[in-house]
């Protein structure tokens, strides 16, 4: 009885051993190896941002993001899975692990510098103010009391409370319900990326147009977790390849008529 009782507790400790084994290996697996090994890159994006990230009108998910994101997979040897979210809670999701990056067109700032790490940039874009055609401003300058549009979460809200003449921020989930608030005289116009901005009267039939300068330049990058250091170097590498190889070219002109990347602010 004692010797069975011996095994028994003999087979109870080696399997407690390998599941701890198996556990501690499972902790030790970085997100890239994980990756690697389930062939599947997950990365977010707002689905609400076209040209860049949107829904098509077959319900898909499209845009230079989508594109950008599909190349850099192809070069891993993996699938990229589109994940979309809400922009204010975004980083959040990357700390979260919803997902394993954001390729978004977020804009690298040193408030998500002290969250998340950043791969070189894959295009540069600037932040302007629009208002509706015929509106007679030459500049945001020209607002006395204004309202301004923008989406929730952005870096255009931050350089908003700076302006004195700015009365009124308002908020929006997307860029598509921003637009439509200035055009029906809800604002007085609205600040976001400058692509975007200029896509809106060709994709929504906005009457909107750029008014005054840039407001400032933004580098545009991939956000990685901090602990991800062979994510981030694969993603780099990857990014690099499609940069050498033409295909960013390629992805670039086929929704802007340019390279992004040779057009820098």
């Amino acid at each position: 009885m004692t010797k069975k009782i011996g095994i028994m507790l003999l087979v109870v400790l080696l399997s407690l051993a390998m599941l701890v084994g198996c556990s501690g290996g499972d902790e030790d697996q970085t997100t890239y190896e994980r990756i690697l090994e389930e062939g599947e890159m997950s990365f977010a994006m707002t689905g609400a941002y076209p040209p860049f990230n949107f829904i098509d009108d077959n319900g898909d998910l499209a845009g230079f993001d989508i594109d950008i994101a599909n190349a850099i997979a192809e070069k891993l040897g993996v699938t990229a899975v589109p994940i979309t979210t809400e922009w204010d809670g975004i980083v959040g999701g990357l700390t979260g692990n919803r997902f394993d990056m954001i390729i978004g067109s977020m804009a690298i700032t040193p408030d998500r510098l002290e969250q998340v790490n950043f791969t070189d940039p894959y295009y540069y874009d600037g932040a302007q103010f629009f208002a509706p055609v015929d509106s007679g401003l030459t500049s945001i300058e020209d607002l006395v009391d204004g309202k301004v549009g923008v989406v929730t979460g952005t870096t255009f809200h931050e350089a908003l409370q700076d302006m004195d003449n700015i009365e009124e921020i308002l908020q929006f989930s997307s860029d598509v319900d921003n637009f439509m608030s200035a055009e029906q005289g809800r604002s007085d116009g609205l600040v976001t990326g400058i692509f975007v901005g200029l896509q809106a009267p060709k994709e929504y039939g906005v009457e909107i147009e750029p008014v005054g300068d840039m407001l400032y330049s933004e580098d545009i990058a991939i956000a990685i977790r901090k602990e991800d250091t062979d994510l981030l170097e694969a993603v780099n590498g990857a990014l690099a390849e499609i940069i050498e190889d033409g295909t960013y070219a390629q992805i670039s002109e086929k929704w802007f008529d340019v390279n992004l990347l040779e057009i820098q602010y």
